[in-house]
């Protein structure tokens, strides 16, 4: 009799035996499988928020790693003794200079040059940059729906949000976050200066030009007011600024040749107070004025050698003067935000993996995840839990099933030894034995794979929903401007939890069996493998005496 048919003759022999190593294996079984569902689900939900996410990755400033490596530097200097009798003004600024020396090796700003390379990688479609400014106007208006008053100061001027591009074909436009409603885009002679440095074309919203009695073919002029330095001032006068003491003003004419359109929820049910962050980036898509980046860059320029030379216009020292023209020195070159476009929206972690060493000190990469962080929040809790469920549960297995098994061979040393004595070679017994365990172990690993699924399918889905609901009940503060994207005219759309849930896919995929099957058996054997060593070590005299 082979080896085979002395295995399944002893299952059916032994039915209480093979019952109860059927159901250690069944249970032992569900547990991995649901664990290994869970990491599956998870896997596959982020697919799915990502499958209907533009596939944009932008670079953003790492305001966390800024502030942390800033705040090292202040423990340092206020442990130094020879700082202790600094003012508060000269221990600022011995940080700013301390801060300068540390990160003058590296790279601290996005350049045009950068985003070509980072552009070159496979993973992108292609690319574009975003060079932003902001005008002023006491003449013009932003749209604001009902939220009349919400962006302007009274006696202040209405300030707009320019996005140069680079490129005739809008990114916006492409990826359906903007659709071009009338005239054209820009020609690739509009996107070259030439001409007058001062005038420019523009592509604006509908409802802007409308709250603007402006049309295709006007022509509107927006500002940037300089006033005079004072003796205190630090760094500029962007936050109080004095319109009654103006000492030069930039300006810029530009002309409509297109008018854009959103979407028109965006615009008939606008966003309550409560929501200030997506109020914020609602209101910066409807009044987004696209111009090429040839004529942000010269506009900026200007303004910044306005700032400069304003000092010259006053009759005192300031002692931020020389230390901000010096810091201005040495950024020479423009900073620029980028967008890539990926080939997949599932390949943004790859991506960001890929070009991660190309990233300039103080900046991360963004990507238009955030719509989702609640879940992926919540999935990286889940996915923990499973993680230590799936080791741990392995680890039963093994522990427990060489237990059993080691006590089942005890019990047939005669039979073993009989084998032996017989002649029959000790590695087609060692055989015999793991044919009898994986047959039964196949059957219980087989039903496991399908109880699994659907226990953990409902546990896993009501933990995620607990844990979510926990997370929307928390106060989330409101940041303006705190994502790169914000600026350049791409809003995050967000989630409610029922939508979340509705991604998170629990599903018996092929690969998922198949490496249930992989893991499951592999613990079966290997807990087989270590009571084979008793067999091993058997003296059939010594057993049949």
């Amino acid at each position: 009799m082979n080896f085979f048919k002395r295995a399944t003759t002893s299952i059916v022999r032994r039915p209480g035996k093979s019952i109860i190593l059927l159901l250690l294996v069944f249970i032992l079984g569900t547990v991995i499988a649901g664990a290994i569902s869970v990491e599956a689900a998870i896997s596959n939900t982020d697919a799915n928020l990502r499958a209907g996410m533009p596939p944009i990755v932008t670079i953003g400033n790492n305001w966390i790693a800024h502030d942390e490596f800033w705040q090292e530097i202040s423990e340092e200097i206020n442990a130094d003794e020879s700082n202790q009798n600094l003012s508060e003004e000269e221990r600022d600024r011995l940080m700013r200079e301390t801060m300068r020396e540390l990160t003058a090796d590296y790279e601290m700003i996005v350049t045009a040059e950068l985003v070509r390379t980072i552009g070159a990688l496979p993973h992108v479609r292609y690319y574009d940059y975003v060079i932003t400014s902001q005008m002023r106007s006491f003449d013009l208006v932003r749209y604001e729906g009902e939220q009349t008053g919400m962006w302007r100061d009274e006696g202040w001027p209405a300030h707009f949000d320019l996005i140069g591009v680079s490129r005739s074909e809008i990114v916006h436009i492409e990826q359906g976050i903007i659709d071009l409603y009338q005239g054209r885009l820009f020609h690739e002679a509009e996107l070259e200066l030439g001409g007058d440095a001062s005038r420019s074309v523009a592509i604006v919203s509908d409802v802007w030009a409308d709250a603007n009695d402006l049309s295709l073919n006007s022509t509107f002029t927006l500002y940037e007011y300089i006033d005079y330095p004072t003796e205190d001032e630090f760094g500029g006068g962007m936050w109080e600024f004095d319109f009654d003491n103006i000492y030069e003003t930039v300006e810029f004419e530009f002309e409509i040749i297109g008018i854009f359109t959103v979407a028109e929820e965006m615009i008939e049910n606008p966003i309550t107070n409560e929501d200030w962050d997506l109020q914020w980036r609602q209101q910066n898509t409807l009044n987004a004025i696209y111009i090429p980046n040839w004529a942000a860059e010269s506009f900026q320029t200007q303004v910044d050698e306005a700032f400069e030379s304003r000092w010259d216009a006053v009759d005192f020292d300031n002692p931020w003067a020389e230390e901000f023209e010096a810091a201005a020195e040495e950024e020479m070159e423009t900073s620029v935000i980028p967008l890539f476009v990926l080939n997949d929206a599932r390949e943004v972690n790859d991506f960001m993996a890929a070009s991660e060493n190309y990233l300039p000190m103080f900046h991360e990469f963004e990507d238009l995840s955030s719509s989702f962080d609640d879940i992926a929040s919540s999935m990286d809790t889940l996915q923990s839990i499973a993680f230590w469920i799936l080791w741990v549960s392995v680890g039963a297995t093994l522990l427990i099933l060489s237990l059993l098994i080691t006590l089942f061979l005890r019990d047939r040393r005669y039979e073993m030894g009989v084998y032996l004595a017989l002649g029959e070679k000790k590695g087609r017994i060692v055989s015999q034995i793991l044919m009898e365990v994986v047959v039964i172990a196949l059957v219980g690993i087989t039903l496991a794979v399908f109880a699994g699924s659907l226990i953990s399918s409902t546990m896993s889905r009501n933990m995620l929903q607990s844990e979510l609901t926990a997370q929307t009940d928390q106060d989330h503060s409101f940041s303006v401007g705190g994502s790169a994207f914000d600026w350049i005219g791409i809003p995050t759309t967000s989630m409610d939890a029922d939508e979340m849930i509705a991604a998170f896919e629990v599903s018996l995929s092929l690969e998922t069996v198949g490496l249930f099957y992989l893991v499951g058996l592999g613990a079966v054997v290997l807990s087989t493998m270590i009571p084979v060593l008793y067999v091993v070590t058997l003296n059939p005299k010594k057993v049949l005496l």
